[in-house]
């Protein structure tokens, strides 16, 4: 009878059917079973209750922790994230629009369009290190805030700057850079890596940053879509006015909804001990300690620095000049050059989205090594760049008998771009790949090297169309070899390895 029992109960577990209330002892053997009996079945029940209990605890569908599900908030801190770097483009942007009927009105030399470029330029600069070294040691919230006050109230004063004296106006172009320089280190290396870190599996870092390049990408399309009807209709000062206006509307909003990490947005639901969560640099998250000797001798923050320098070349060149280009090679007015201009970049945010899936293909499909897949994507990033304009040399030089036509000069120039997007899975992700702490100072202090090489090809431009009777030739061909040396140094010197904390 004790087998008998014993089996029932062992059964009964296994097919995770209901036992009888623990004591329960049935009828039919309560009254002939001897008491040791009784007592061994009512301990044997209790048992197999037990088990029973921890083995449907066992094939309970495990949900995933809180941290794997993104809250409705963060994901607005996302999107808040995205149309900031947008607007962020947009407004460094509508000055190579706008330089076309501002030219004609101030009579502006190529000089000293290449001037009110790099003033900018300069600014950013400046602002570049002290922004990457606030946005690591401090709020990154409170840092990208304050940037985009500042950059959209000198994008609103950019009129009248410019109709008081170019001094003036390469002044607010200089503070809008200083403002501007608080997005990029906050956005991709504080705010967004702290969200990153939390809800994006590492092989899908390179798309998740793919996006928000493609949002960059996304304002300077809307620039070129955006602004040539409006200063046809309500003249070039009311976009600077509109559009600084939407920028501090969007800084309003940030203030209200923004946070430097998901778990502070947690702690603002509800989560009144939380203290604020960690944030992505602040707290005990600070940069502490950094070791600048040996930041300084790192060779992959080198190859970083190279690609950096030789991608900004090429892509402050074409932010600045390219409406000019299609302007003075083909006769065409500012909405026709700045349509002319648009398709490239719609290209780049493109080539961004499908760089960033690449990239995770190449690791988590085909097995590369991470520090393999960020070459390839950089050189294509470099190579297709040094391609085009040397294809643009070749045919501006009449190579052949061939005569260079603006299809065919969009059509290079879409090439040059969306090839360029490749950087989002290069550089742009390296500083996340060898460390996390520092990631936001050492793209910083990287992107000093790359601003100061992007404004002294925008200078040299200007400089170089004056003596040269406005050909672009001579320019492409310094494209041409600036390219190729980022790609030399990239490949020797990169390894995705994590170096420093």
């Amino acid at each position: 009878m004790r087998e008998s029992l014993v089996l029932l109960i062992a059964s009964a577990a296994a097919l995770r059917t209901p036992l009888p209330p623990l004591g329960y002892v049935p009828a039919a053997l309560s009254a002939s079973a001897p008491p040791r009996t009784q007592s061994l079945l009512l301990r044997s029940a209790a048992r197999a209750t037990a088990l029973t209990a921890a083995a449907a605890a066992e094939i309970k569908p495990q949900l995933p922790p809180p941290e794997d599900v993104p809250s409705a908030r963060a994901v607005t801190v996302l999107l808040l994230c995205c149309a900031i770097g947008a607007v962020c483009a947009l407004d460094r942007v509508l000055i190579s629009i706008a330089i076309l009927p501002m030219a004609e009105q101030f009579a502006y030399s190529d000089s000293t369009k290449g001037a009110i470029a790099a003033g900018f330029s300069l600014g950013y600069c400046l602002g570049l290190l002290p922004a990457g070294v606030l946005a690591s040691s401090g709020s990154p919230r409170q840092v990208l805030l304050g940037g985009l006050v500042v950059w959209s109230a000198a994008t609103c004063a950019t009129p009248l700057a410019a109709a008081s004296s170019v001094p003036a106006l390469l002044a607010t172009r200089a503070v809008m850079g200083v403002g501007e320089a608080a997005a990029v280190p906050t956005l991709q290396a504080g705010i967004l890596q702290a969200v990153a870190a939390r809800f994006v599996q590492p092989e899908r870092r390179s798309l998740f940053w793919g996006c928000l390049t493609a949002s960059l990408s996304c304002g300077t399309i809307a620039a070129y879509v955006l602004a040539p009807p409006l200063i046809a209709e309500q003249g070039w000062p009311f976009v600077f006015e509109a559009f600084g206006a939407a920028g501090l509307s969007i800084a309003v909003l940030w203030a209200v909804l923004g946070a430097d990490a998901p778990r502070e947005l947690d702690s603002r639901i509800g989560d009144a001990g939380a203290g604020g969560g960690d944030s992505a640099g602040g707290g005990d998250g600070g940069m502490g300690e950094v070791p600048w000797r040996a930041l300084a001798s790192s060779r992959p923050v080198w190859a970083m620095t190279a690609a950096h320098c030789s991608s900004n070349f090429f892509m402050y060149f074409g932010l600045s000049w390219l409406p000019t280009y299609f302007s003075y090679q083909f006769g065409l007015s500012t909405a026709d050059a700045s349509t002319a201009a648009l398709y490239p970049f719609a290209a780049g945010a493109v080539g961004s989205l499908a760089a960033g899936a690449a990239c995770d293909a190449l690791v988590s499909s085909l097995h590369f090594r991470r520090t393999d897949a960020r070459k390839v994507m950089q050189s294509v990033a470099l190579g297709g760049p040094a391609l085009a304009m040397l294809a643009l040399c070749l045919l501006s030089a009449g190579a052949g008998g061939l005569q260079l036509e603006r299809d065919e000069a969009e059509a290079i120039f879409v090439v040059a771009v969306g090839c360029q997007a490749g950087s989002a899975a290069g550089y742009g992700c390296g500083a996340q790949d060898i460390s996390t702490r520092l990631s936001s100072l050492i793209y910083g202090g990287t992107s000093v090297f790359a601003v100061i090489a992007g404004a002294s090809g925008q200078y040299f431009t200007g400089w170089l169309l004056e003596q040269n009777g406005r050909d672009f030739t001579p320019m492409f061909a310094l494209l041409v070899a600036v390219e190729l040396a980022g790609l030399v140094a990239w490949n020797r010197w990169w390894d995705s390895e994590r170096v420093f904390e």
